[in-house]
C-alpha cells in the first residue's frame, strides 16, 4: 500500500508538471527556431556575428526562455485554478530587476530578520510551478478568513503580498534547490559515468514518453539552456529517440502485410523524423506490436552509449528532429553537430536492423508474437 501511495504521488507530480509545461512549448520552440535562423545566417555569411542585427535577432530568440516564468505563471494558474493576474504578479516579484540587483549584492539579505536566499529566477520552471501550487492554499485561506464585505477589496492585496513573500522566502529557494539538484546530478553523471548515464537515459526515453516523465527532464534542459547557454545530454537523448523511432517505423513499413499498416508506418516515420512527434510511432506501432518497443529501447541505448563516449551538447531548444539538428551547431565546437548526426545515424540503423530482425510480424489484426 505504501509503494502504491508513492507511485500515486509521483504520478500526480508528473501530471502537474506536464500540464503546466505543455502549453508553453510552442513559444519556447518558436524562440529556438529564431536562434536556429541566426545560426544558419551566420554560418552562411548572410549575417555578421556581433552586429546589431544579430543582437536583435538573438534577443528575440532568447526572450521566451528569459521570461519563461511569466508564461509558466499563466499556464500554471490555469491548471491550478488560481487568479492568473495575481499569479503573474507574485512571479513578477521574483523576476523584479530590483530583486536581481539585491541578489547580486555582496551583503547578506534579510526580510524582517528572516534570511533571504539569493537566487535568480529567470528561465526557472520548478520554483514557479511550486509557487502557483502553493497559491491554491493561500487563496483558499485568505478568502475563508476575509469578511465578505471587504473580500473583493482586500483579498487581492493579501494574496499578492503573502504569495510574493512565500515565493521569495520559501518556495522559490526550495524550487531552486530541487532544480539545482537535478542539474547537478546530471552534471555529476556526465563527469563520472557519461557512457553509462546516457546509455540508460537514452534507453528509457521511450518509457519516459509513455509515462510523461520526460517533462521533468525537458524542464531541466530548458532551465540549463537559459542559464548557461548549453545543455550536455538530455536533448541529444531525445534526438536519438526521434531518429530511432524513425528506424522502427520504416522497418515496420517494409515488413507490414497490409496497405493500411504501410500507410500508418510511413506517416509515423515521417512525422517523427521531420517534426519530432514521437507519440504516433510509440502508441501506434511500438505498444501495439510490443517487440518494436524493445528494439527502439535497444537502438536508443546503443546510440546513447556513443553519445556518452563523445559528449553531444545542445545549444538551442527545439523539437528534436532532422530539420532541427542545427540545435547542436555552435561555432566554438565545430565537431558537435557531426557527433549528433552520427548518434542519430547509429540510432536509426540500430533500431531499423533490430526491428527487421526481431520485430516480429506486422499484420493489421494480429499483434507480433
Amino acid at each position: 500500500m505504501k509503494n502504491q501511495t508513492k507511485k500515486n504521488i509521483i504520478t500526480v507530480v508528473i501530471d502537474h508538471i506536464s500540464s503546466c509545461m505543455a502549453p508553453i512549448i510552442p513559444i519556447v520552440i518558436a524562440g529556438g527556431l529564431v536562434k536556429l535562423i541566426v545560426v544558419i545566417l551566420t554560418m552562411t555569411g548572410l549575417l555578421t556575428e556581433g552586429t546589431t542585427t544579430e543582437a536583435v535577432l538573438s534577443l528575440i530568440g532568447d526572450a521566451p526562455l528569459y521570461f519563461l516564468p511569466f508564461f509558466l505563471a499563466y499556464t500554471a494558474s490555469v491548471h491550478f485554478k488560481v487568479n492568473t493576474i495575481l499569479a503573474i504578479g507574485a512571479v513578477g516579484a521574483m523576476m523584479s530587476p530590483s530583486f536581481v540587483e539585491l541578489s547580486g549584492s555582496a551583503d547578506q539579505l534579510f526580510f524582517a530578520g528572516i534570511p533571504l536566499i539569493k537566487a535568480t529566477y529567470s528561465y526557472s520552471t520548478i520554483p514557479v510551478i511550486l509557487l502557483i501550487a502553493a497559491m491554491v492554499w493561500i487563496e483558499k485561506a485568505v478568502h475563508k478568513i476575509m469578511p465578505k464585505a471587504i473580500d473583493d477589496i482586500l483579498s487581492p492585496l493579501v494574496i499578492l503580498l503573502v504569495s510574493s513573500l512565500v515565493g521569495l522566502l520559501a518556495v522559490g529557494p526550495l524550487g531552486t534547490l530541487i532544480g539545482n539538484a537535478l542539474s547537478g546530478s546530471i552534471a555529476w553523471l556526465q563527469i563520472h559515468a557519461p557512457s553509462a548515464a546516457w546509455t540508460v537515459f537514452a534507453a528509457t526515453t521511450p518509457l519516459q514518453i509513455i509515462t510523461g516523465t520526460h517533462w521533468v527532464f525537458v524542464a531541466t534542459a530548458i532551465n540549463q539552456l537559459g542559464s548557461v547557454g548549453v545543455e550536455n545530454g538530455i536533448m541529444a537523448g531525445y534526438f536519438i529517440l526521434a531518429i530511432a523511432l524513425g528506424g522502427v517505423a520504416f522497418a515496420a513499413f517494409i515488413k507490414a502485410k497490409t496497405p493500411e499498416l504501410k500507410k500508418l508506418s510511413l506517416s509515423c516515420g515521417l512525422t517523427v523524423l521531420l517534426a519530432g512527434v514521437s507519440e504516433p510511432t510509440i502508441f501506434g506501432i511500438c505498444l501495439r506490436y510490443k517487440r518494436p518497443l524493445v528494439t527502439a529501447i535497444l537502438g536508443c541505448a546503443i546510440a546513447g552509449l556513443y553519445q556518452g563516449i563523445v559528449t553531444v551538447n545542445c545549444y538551442v531548444y527545439a523539437f528534436p528532429a532532422i530539420p532541427s539538428c542545427l540545435m547542436f551547431a555552435n561555432g566554438s565546437e565545430p565537431g558537435n553537430l557531426a557527433k549528433a548526426l552520427i548518434a542519430g545515424a547509429i540510432a536509426f540503423a540500430a533500431s531499423f536492423l533490430l526491428t527487421m530482425l526481431f520485430g516480429g510480424r506486422f499484420d493489421a489484426d494480429e499483434k507480433a508474437a
